[in-house]
This record gives structure tokens, sequence and C-alpha cells, in this order.
């Protein structure tokens, strides 16, 4: 049953999209909406979506993710905290502690760093995040 609402969550048309070759520096990019961002370039800087943001093979985030679900298939260096789902794929490599409700892995996918689960999608928690 969970898995269905992971999936539905994936499924959002995507409604912004940084394209391969794009570099975008910014301190904290933030995006109120409730659809989801497509990453294809790079940001250096923090992210922070209320809806889903799909990391492709091309992506680089070099930052902290505070998002509604995340679908990595590219690079993360920096702490991601989805309220509802995490999916790594094959392709994916984040460098970074992890706190979220639901997390799927992919067989080939690499992951270093902490990861603390079973958070339920009505608490309110912060990861710490250190220099």
């Amino acid at each position: 049953m969970a898995r269905t609402h992971v999936q539905d969550d994936f499924n959002k048309p995507t409604s912004t999209v940084i394209g391969n070759g794009f570099t975008i520096h910014a301190a904290r990019f933030t995006c109120s909406e409730s659809e989801s961002m497509r990453i294809d370039g790079t940001v250096i800087g923090d992210i922070e979506i209320e809806g889903v943001i799909n990391i492709s093979e091309t992506g680089r985030v070099d930052g902290h993710i505070n998002a509604g679900s995340a679908r990595v298939a590219g690079r993360i260096f920096g702490n991601v905290q989805c309220r509802n789902a995490l999916h790594l794929a094959a392709t994916a490599d984040v460098t970074g502690d992890v706190l979220t409700s639901t997390l799927i892995v992919d067989e080939g996918a690499v992951f270093t760093g902490r990861c603390q689960t079973h958070l339920s999608t009505g608490d309110v928690k912060t990861l710490e995040y250190t220099a």
C-alpha cells in the first residue's frame, strides 16, 4: 500500500527542469510548488522543494536537499531529507546523511553516510548539518 503512494508521488508532472550543461550557484534554491523538479545539470547550494525532486544520471547537487520525495540517479554531495520517500536508482552516488520515511535502494547504488528511516510524514525533524 505504501508502495502505491510512493509511485504516485514519483509520477507527478515535472514543472521545473535544470538542463544538462547548466550550473546554478545559489545559497538556497527554494521551490514552493507541490509538483516536481528535474535536475539534469548541476546545482551548487541547498534545495528545498515541497514536491518531488528527480536527479537524473547527468544531474549533480553539491548541497543539502529537503523535499517531499526524491528519486536520485545522479550524484549528491550533501544531506537528504524526504518527508515521504527517497529512491536511489542503480546509478545513484550519494555522500551525506539521509532522513526519510521510506528508502528504496536499487542494486548498484552507492551511498556513503548515515541513514534514519521510519520518519512518519507528520513528524517534524531536521538533520543537523555540520561543515
